[in-house]
């Protein structure tokens, strides 16, 4: 999308920068004047359709404001449907995957793996398609230290840290 279509994108639709949502500024089909525009996905985005395409709102947030439809968008918190503009970061693939959410195993910590042979605490990391071992360690605790420390070191502002998005969400 283009300059163009972020002009179309304004008459369509009033975004708020507060809330992230975008209301419809007139009836069309289904689409009332007044009401949040766009639904839910099954994977805890929401999508607007625009001329028969889909487009994530998130995405057409950052083109409302900076007139770019990004490639990949960040969401600061994690959290796929808060799409509020100082939530939002662009960002390339690879960091977009860095600050994703991912099992945790046993420990509940991102990291952290226990080493069932010899009942001892780990910690990897991949970085670049490579994973690099840093270290056997007493507790999940000191194991997920060191985890953190190296995403830090590689991965910057979007290194991924445990959330308790329940308690975020509220």
């Amino acid at each position: 999308m283009t300059i163009a279509q972020q002009a179309q994108l304004k008459e369509l639709f009033v975004y708020d920068l507060e809330t992230g949502w975008f209301t419809n500024r007139f009836s069309r089909g289904r689409a009332k004047e007044g009401e949040r525009a766009g639904a839910p996905t099954g994977h805890g985005y929401r999508r607007i359709v625009i001329d028969y395409v889909k487009h994530y709102e998130h995405h057409l947030a950052w083109l409302y404001v900076h007139g770019v439809y990004p490639d990949e968008t960040d969401h600061w918190d994690g959290i796929r449907d808060h799409n509020w503009i100082a939530n939002l970061r662009d960002c390339s693939h690879a960091q977009n995957c860095f600050n994703s959410e991912r099992e945790t195993g046993e420990s509940g910590l991102r990291g952290a793996y226990l080493d069932k042979r010899n009942l001892q605490w780990y910690s990897k990391i991949q970085i670049g398609g490579q994973v690099k071992f840093l270290g056997n360690y007493g507790s999940a605790e000191e194991a997920h230290e060191a985890y953190l420390s190296a995403a830090e070191l590689h991965f910057g502002e979007f290194a991924f840290h445990n959330r308790n998005l329940t308690q975020e969400a509220l």
